[in-house]
């Protein structure tokens, strides 16, 4: 597989020895086109081996690496964020007849195999939702430029990593009555 390639996998294409994957991952692949949140830098790799397994079951392993590009919590710079994960995924068909009762639903328990388990519909599934998924779950909620971002300054705007705008620090005004208990030379 080349890049820009779809990373859709027909079932009926996988050979009774497997099929290899290395290919370089881009925003199209995985359905990054209208997610705003982060960009795909390149250099995003996959390298993986599917195997068809008992049944209609499918094992993906393997492992991706990629850099997103995304925007500080504090000073909105935008930063690289390095990811990359292990993949080891088993793929099964996905049932539509099953009706579950509520109160069955309710009792259900995962165990460690259950983790692991993506469905496809239609003998196919794709492999650039599991990365994208994965990038997704990889990267921070908050992500920091650098662990010290002093962030922007609520009155001016500036960027204080970059300089120092000299504003005064905004008083809490819910903390007006803690400073009169204090004192004078509180405020």
């Amino acid at each position: 597989m080349s890049a820009n390639t779809s990373l859709v996998i027909e079932l009926a294409q996988i050979p009774p020895e497997g099929l290899a994957v290395d290919t370089d991952l881009d925003a199209g692949a995985l359905h990054l086109e209208a997610d705003g949140a982060f960009e795909l830098n390149a250099g995003a790799h996959l390298v993986c081996r599917i195997e068809r397994g008992e049944g209609d079951s499918v094992h993906v392993k393997g492992r991706f690496t990629a850099e997103a590009g995304l925007g500080c919590s504090r000073c909105l710079e935008r930063s690289l964020f390095p990811v990359g994960q292990a993949l080891d995924v088993f793929y099964l068909p996905r049932i539509v007849d099953r009706t579950v009762d509520a109160e069955e639903e309710d009792d259900v328990e995962l165990s460690d195999h259950d983790l692991v388990v993506a469905y496809y519909e239609g003998g196919r599934f794709d492999l650039g939702e599991l990365v994208r998924e994965q990038i997704v779950l990889s990267l921070p909620m908050k992500p920091l430029c650098v662990e010290g971002c002093r962030g922007l300054c609520l009155q001016c705007g500036a960027n204080r990593n970059q300089h120092d705008c000299g504003c005064k620090p905004l008083a809490d005004p819910r903390l007006s009555g803690l400073a009169d208990l204090l004192g004078p030379g509180s405020k």
